[in-house]
């Protein structure tokens, strides 16, 4: 199987551009969870269209500090994942790109695949983005969690929706 540029590189792109974000983090890095084990190799899966394509490989390296960096062709990209209970995981992963920020989406299991769902910020209900001071930006069609008091509680809260990429374990 190739190794790509990371199609997670272009997912935390789409996090930047389209998705839910901040200027600082908004999970600590003490509350950290190895959602990915000790990390290593997966075989990376797009879904669309209601099927899933092979996109290459990953690999998450997992740091000292319990967060990761999924290693890419360009540069690591830093993320961490933090338990909301119920099952569901939400990343936070440093946006390497002019507006800098972090981006952020939802992790869910079965057995031994992983899911990432990207959440998308047009696709959430207003009235809930309201309740949780989550500013909407359509313009850019992003919402930035800046001014959320516990975003434990929103993400736990919003819809997943489609997971957007699977990670099998090679």
């Amino acid at each position: 199987m190739k190794t790509v540029p990371l199609l997670v590189v272009v997912a935390l792109s789409t996090l930047a551009s389209a998705c839910i974000t901040s200027e600082a983090p908004k999970f600590s890095p003490s509350s950290a969870v190895t959602a990915l084990g000790n990390g290593g190799q997966y075989s990376l899966w797009e879904y669309a269209g209601g099927k899933y394509y092979p996109q290459g490989t990953l690999t998450a390296k997992l740091k000292p500090d319990g967060s990761y960096e999924f290693l890419t062709d360009k540069e690591p990209i830093p993320i961490s994942f933090h338990d909301l209970g119920n099952g569901l995981v939400v990343g936070q992963a440093k946006i390497d790109d002019a507006r800098g920020g972090y981006g952020y989406m939802i992790l869910t299991r079965e057995d031994s695949d992983v899911f990432l769902h990207l959440l998308q910020c047009d696709a959430q209900p207003p009235d809930l983005l309201a309740a949780h001071r989550v500013d909407v930006r359509a313009e850019k069609n992003t919402c930035s969690i800046d001014r959320v008091i516990d975003p434990a509680k929103l993400f736990a809260a919003l819809p997943a929706g489609e997971p957007t990429f699977k990670m099998v374990p090679e």
